[in-house]
């Protein structure tokens, strides 16, 4: 278990929970990168090998080595955990704050609001608040472009936000490695509608740029449609509402045959238009988002500077992302 440290130029020892393609091209290379920040002490993934195969390339000794989280949270020596698996992340990032760990999780935060609560209360007796101690892995809004543009924002001239995200399906820089196929998992509860997982597992990303961009803490939606959805694959979505002093706009469309990634973001002020462009988030360079959200995770495990996003913006996004549905017409 982690004691905490209090010293902003430490190493910070790090389990690695869930070696997905997000790990091994993004957070994987990045930490190795930024060895003056973070020291890899300890891999798990529930496929066999997963774990101790990347270990050996890292160096990590066997005892380092965990097939399930459980086990990586008893044993593992770090003082912070990243977990990368795919799903909810409410029963482990819960786990791994009542042990002491400060958490970087991936999003979403959790599947339902009940979920996000017991997140929420994970923290208490364990020498922080719950939301000083957990990260959410949005690393658009850490993006320096982005950065720019919110310092020279001031959010009472917002007049728009306008979001527009083409999504093919994920893809990823060539590798040797061949992932596990994993059987697709049943929704149930509002997940059961491929627009609220639309939300929670893309969009999530947009309507965190909005809040950080508006200076809200959260999002009401009035209007919502969609559209195009074929079989088990989504379609388009399209959700918008009220900001202090203006609206915004999300158009989110899901394109099996589309080229590659694209979305723009276009903040209209009464004076003057910020543009901002992403393409396909795992095709980055030097000092990208995702390398200055790790950097911003140290700063929170070394000195409890807050994250951008964490337990409280985590539930808020669900919260949007269930008043969609109701903008819908659909039953949560």
């Amino acid at each position: 278990m982690s004691g905490g440290i209090a010293n902003s130029d430490a190493v910070v020892r790090v389990g690695v929970v869930g070696l997905g393609h997000v790990a091994r091209h993004v957070h994987l290379p990045l930490l190795t990168a930024l060895d003056q920040h973070f020291r890899i002490t300890a891999l798990c993934d529930s496929a066999p090998g997963y774990a101790a195969d990347l270990a050996r390339g890292l160096g990590i000794p066997d005892s380092g080595v965990f097939t399930d989280a459980q086990s990586t949270l008893e044993h593992g020596e770090f003082d912070a955990v990243l977990l990368l698996t795919s799903g909810s992340h409410a029963s482990l990032a819960a786990e791994a704050l009542k042990r002491g760990y400060a958490v970087f999780c991936e999003k979403p935060l959790a599947h339902t609001i009940e979920e996000a609560a017991l997140v929420a209360g994970a923290g208490v007796g364990a020498g922080a608040a719950t939301g000083e101690r957990l990260m959410l892995g949005y690393m658009k809004q850490y993006d320096s472009n982005v950065t720019e543009a919110v310092d020279s924002l001031d959010p009472a001239t917002v007049r728009h936000i306008d979001v527009n995200v083409l999504h093919p399906p994920e893809s990823f820089p060539a590798t040797d490695w061949t992932p596990v196929a994993a059987p697709p998992p049943a929704h149930r509860g509002p997940r059961a509608h491929w627009e609220y997982r639309a939300v929670l597992d893309s969009a999530c990303h947009d309507v965190a740029l909005i809040r950080l961009l508006a200076g809200v803490a959260e999002l009401d939606v009035d209007f919502a449609a969609s559209w195009g959805a074929r079989g088990d694959e989504p379609g388009s979505l399209e959700f918008s509402g009220p900001l202090p002093h203006g609206r915004y706009s999300v158009r989110w469309h899901f394109l099996p045959d589309h080229l590659d990634y694209e979305e723009t973001v276009r903040v209209h002020t009464e004076t003057d238009t910020h543009y901002l462009a992403f393409g396909n988030p795992y095709f980055f360079g030097a000092k990208s988002g995702f390398e200055r959200e790790l950097l911003a995770f140290h700063a929170l495990v070394t000195a409890g500077t807050a994250p951008l996003s964490g337990v409280a913006e985590g539930t808020a996004d669900i919260r949007t992302a269930l008043n969609v549905l109701r903008a819908l017409g659909r039953t949560a």
